[in-house]
Parts: structure tokens; sequence; C-alpha cells
């Protein structure tokens, strides 16, 4: 683990807004190479917003605490909850796990999670760190194996951080919209807005999306209720946003909206087969989900 010292030099040459933001970035990549030497990510595909920074956004992307995976394979939910244990078990590259209550780790219906803390030698409280995978669904895009773009501390560290099996990009966002679709969390915004002017494909990000929220049960993908959703987000922090961007990034909260709204409205584009699943709330058109997913796990 880098020491105090190093983490204050990565933050001024980075810009980070915070020491603790350089620290929580180190962890999280030591922990996504821990998984990969264990066999982890063989069974997982990485997402969320751990995921876009480390493979699309880079350094200016903000900061996410957490790591978040899908299964991809049938290993079972307890066999996952040991091997992640098994994984926690032993320090790594000076950095010791350990949990301070009997339930940091446990089963739902949905997956599993732990949150195991972080410490090392000159922080010995640690930090705590979210882990959740989710067996909901499996992937429906092909997972390929994705490098993490260059960080200044990489040549600090005892490995070379290793490629990660990830949701593919238009994967990836059709999550975030089933997300906003559904909560107004101001960090979906920000990654919503700087995912609006890159390059992806489009059609096959709306229909990802009417089939995870096919999927969800309950409400359909509709355009009017997103943008509803995204214009009223009365939960907004965005003090909590700018914590997790860099010193020269001040998010601007119309400016967000803006280029999401105008961004996504491809999403009331539906087809004749969207526009069906989106409005089955009583989830009859299994036939058609199934043929659409088939559809789409054929498509590059």
């Amino acid at each position: 683990m880098l020491t105090t010292q190093q983490l204050r030099q990565v933050a001024a040459r980075s810009g980070a807004r915070d020491i603790a933001n350089v620290e929580i970035d180190v962890i999280l990549t030591q922990l996504l190479q821990l998984f990969h030497e264990k066999g982890l990510t063989e069974h997982l595909a990485f997402k969320g917003g751990t995921m876009l920074r480390k493979m699309v956004f880079g350094p200016r992307g903000r900061l996410s605490t957490d790591l978040d995976f899908t299964r991809r394979t049938d290993m079972t939910l307890d066999d996952l909850m040991l091997l992640l244990l098994d994984a926690l078990e032993q320090p790594y590259h000076g950095i010791d796990f350990r949990f301070d209550r009997d339930r940091d780790w446990y089963l739902t219906d949905d997956g599993c999670a732990a949150n195991p803390v972080c410490s090392h030698a000159d922080n010995p409280r640690g930090v705590k760190i979210k882990l959740q995978i989710s067996i909901r669904e499996k992937p429906v895009m092909p997972v390929v194996a994705q490098p993490q773009l260059q960080q200044d501390y990489f040549r600090l560290l005892p490995f070379e951080p290793a490629d990660i099996p990830s949701l593919a990009l238009e994967e990836v966002i059709a999550e975030k919209v089933r997300a906003a679709n559904q909560r107004s969390k101001i960090r979906d915004l920000h990654d919503l807005s700087e995912l609006a002017a890159r390059p992806f494909n489009r059609d096959l990000v709306r229909s990802l999306a009417v089939l995870k929220l096919w999927n969800s049960g309950g409400a359909g993908l509709n355009f009017d209720t997103f943008r509803r959703s995204i214009e009223g987000g009365a939960d907004y922090d965005v003090g909590d946003l700018r914590n997790l961007l860099r010193n020269d990034q001040t998010p601007e909260l119309p400016t967000m909206i803006r280029r999401v709204v105008d961004g996504f409205q491809f999403l009331g584009m539906l087809s004749e087969t969207e526009r069906a699943l989106a409005a089955d709330r009583a989830l009859r058109l299994r036939a058609e989900a199934q043929a659409l997913q088939q559809t789409l796990m054929r498509r590059e």
C-alpha cells in the first residue's frame, strides 16, 4: 500500500480534492487485482460507477467508493460468498482486511455483499469498502476484459493492474438508465451527463434498458418518466458530488440535467416490441422479452 507521503504527492499531482479520495482509489485498484489473482473475476462482470471511472472516464471521472459486479457463470451464491471471503482472509500488499460487525457480510435474494474495513500501516483505523455481487440477471452482451485507464499512482504499485472482465459500455449505461428511472441520485445524474456526449450505440442502450426495467417488474421504460426523475431530483446533493471530483471540477446541476435530458431523448424512440414490453407490467410477454434478448446477444 502507498505511504501517506506518496498519497499526498499523488493527490497534489492529480488535483484530487482530498488525500482520502486517492487512498480509496488505490485500495479499489488493489482489491480488483486481488480478485483477479484469486479467480473471482472469472465468474464476475465488473460494472457500476467504479467501472466507469477505471475503464471509461479515467482520473477525471468521479470517485466511486465501492465495487459492483454481476455474476456471469453458474457458480452458486454460497460458493461465490466463500470465494470472496477467502480472498479477504489474508493481507494483500500491505492492506489488512477485517469485519467490525458480524453482519458486514451477508447473502440476499439478489446476491451477496461484504463491507470489509481495509487498513494499512499509515491508516490502522482503515476505510470501509462496499463489495456487491448481483445474481439478479446475467449479462446480456458479451463480457470483455477491459484495461484500466492509466492513473498517476500505477507506477508505484507492486503489480501491473490487470484487465478486468466488465459489462459492455452500452449495458452499463442501460443499468444507469434503469437506476435513474427508479431513483434520483446525483451520482447517476453526473455519470449520465458525462456519458451523454460520448459515442455509443443508442439503439442498443434503449433495448437493453427496456429489458432491464422489464426484468425488474413495475414501471417500464418511459422517457417522460425518466425526464421527470432527472429534472425533479429533490435529493440531489451537489456537495456530495463535489467531494468526489477534482479541485478543478465544479458540478453545475442545471447543466448536468440539460445534458442528460437532451442526450437521452433516444429513449423515447421505442420500437413496437420495445413499446409492448415497456407497457407489460404483468410480465406476460416473456417470449417477446426472450426473443429481444436473443437478438441483442447476437449483436456486435
